[in-house]
C-alpha cells in the first residue's frame, strides 16, 4: 500500500460518500503514526484518510454497530476484512445492500510491536509506504518488509477481498499454507502441552481477544461469567439455571478452556485478521490455535477456505 493507492482511495471516498450516510475508513493519529478507524461522514473529511501499512484493524465490528442507527454505510476493507463483512453477512448480523464495500488488494500489514522497535522516534514518522519488500518512511528510510510484517499475513489466503462493490489495486493470489501448523504438530504432545501451558499461564483473562474479534458478537459469553445478565433482582432459581463452563480464576486450567472454546466457535468462521493476536496485551500466539482449527476444518470437511465460508445452522448440520 503505497502513496498511489491512498490517492485512488480517496477519489473514490469522495465520491462514495456522498451516496452514503457513513463511511468506515483509516486515519492516522496525530500523536504516533499508528492508525485508527474513523467515521468520515462529509467530502471535505475524505484528504484525512489515510491508507498503508499500518491500516491493519479490520472495520467488520464497527459497521455491525454503525448500521444499527444508518442506513447505508461504506466501508474500506481488506482481504480479511471483507472475509469477515461476508461472514457477518451469512450471520444475518449486516443487511448486504445496506453496504458498499470498497475493496483493498493487501500485499500484507505491519506488526506494530515490530516496526515501534525499529524506529528511534515516532514522532519524526510523517508517512509509511510499501514499496516492493521495503516499508520507507519519510520517503528514505528502508526496513525489509520481512523484519517487520506481521506474522498473520504470511499465511493469508484471500489477500484479495472476496465480496467487494470496487477494488482498490491489482487482485493478488493468496495461499493456503499450513506449514507452520504442520511443523507444530510434529512436536510429541508432552512439548506441545509444554508449549501452550507456558502461553496460557501468562494470559490475564482480560478478554481483548474476544472483544476485538469482529465475530465475537453475543452480548452474553459462556466463557465469561462475569458477562451473564445477572442483576440483584436476578431470582436465585434463575442464576442456578446459568451454564458454569469455567471460574472466575486465572489459572492455567481456566485459561485452557476459556480459548479451547473461544476459539471453538470460530470453526468454519474466522476471518483469519488476527485482531485477537493484535489486541492481546501478553502477546499470546492465538492465531496458532485458530490456524490449527482451520486445516482441522479443510481436513475433515473438505471446504475451500478461500471461497466458501460454513453458515451456521449448515454447520449444524454438519455437526449432527
Amino acid at each position: 500500500m503505497n502513496r498511489e493507492m491512498e490517492e485512488k482511495l480517496k477519489d473514490v471516498c469522495k465520491r462514495v460518500v456522498k451516496e452514503v450516510d457513513a463511511l468506515i475508513a483509516y486515519k492516522r493519529k496525530k500523536t504516533e503514526p499508528r492508525e485508527v478507524l474513523t467515521v468520515i461522514r462529509s467530502e471535505d473529511e475524505v484528504d484525512s484518510i489515510s491508507l498503508s501499512p499500518l491500516s491493519v484493524n479490520n472495520p467488520a465490528k464497527l459497521l455491525m454497530e454503525l448500521l444499527k442507527t444508518e442506513k447505508k454505510v461504506a466501508v474500506v476493507a481488506k482481504g480479511c476484512d471483507a472475509k469477515a463483512i461476508r461472514q457477518l453477512i451469512i450471520e444475518g448480523k449486516i443487511d448486504r445492500d445496506r453496504v458498499y464495500i470498497i475493496g483493498v488488494s493487501c500485499p500484507g500489514v505491519v506488526d506494530y510491536r515490530k516496526f515501534i522497535k525499529k524506529i528511534d522516534d515516532l514522532s519524526d514518522v510523517e508517512r509509511v509506504e510499501l514499496i516492493d519488500d521495503k516499508i520507507v518512511v519519510n520517503g528514505k528510510d528502508e526496513i525489509p518488509f520481512s523484519e517487520v510484517i506481521f506474522e498473520n499475513c504470511l499465511y493469508c489466503s484471500n489477500p484479495t477481498p472476496v465480496i467487494y462493490d470496487e477494488l482498490i489495486g491489482e487482485p493478488r493470489e493468496g495461499r493456503v499454507d499450513f506449514s507452520d501448523i504442520d511443523e507444530f504438530e510434529r512436536m510429541d504432545r508432552e512439548k506441545r502441552w509444554e508449549y501452550w501451558a507456558k502461553e496460557f499461564e501468562r494470559c490475564i483473562r482480560c478478554h481483548a481477544c474476544r472483544n476485538s474479534c469482529p465475530l465475537c458478537y453475543c452480548t452474553e459469553c459462556i466463557v465469561d461469567p462475569t458477562n451473564l445478565a445477572i442483576s440483584p433482582m436476578t431470582p436465585a432459581e434463575e442464576k442456578a439455571t446459568y451454564p458454569k463452563i469455567l471460574g472466575k480464576t486465572i489459572s492455567i486450567s481456566d485459561n485452557v478452556l476459556y480459548h479451547l472454546v473461544r476459539v471453538l466457535h470460530h470453526a468454519g468462521r474466522c476471518a483469519g485478521c488476527g485482531e485477537c493476536e493484535r489486541a492481546c496485551p501478553m502477546g499470546i500466539p492465538l492465531r496458532k490455535l485458530e490456524r490449527k482449527l482451520e486445516k482441522v476444518v479443510i481436513e475433515e470437511f473438505g471446504y475451500d477456505v478461500t471461497k466458501e465460508e460454513i453458515p451456521f445452522l449448515s454447520r449444524l448440520e454438519v455437526m449432527r
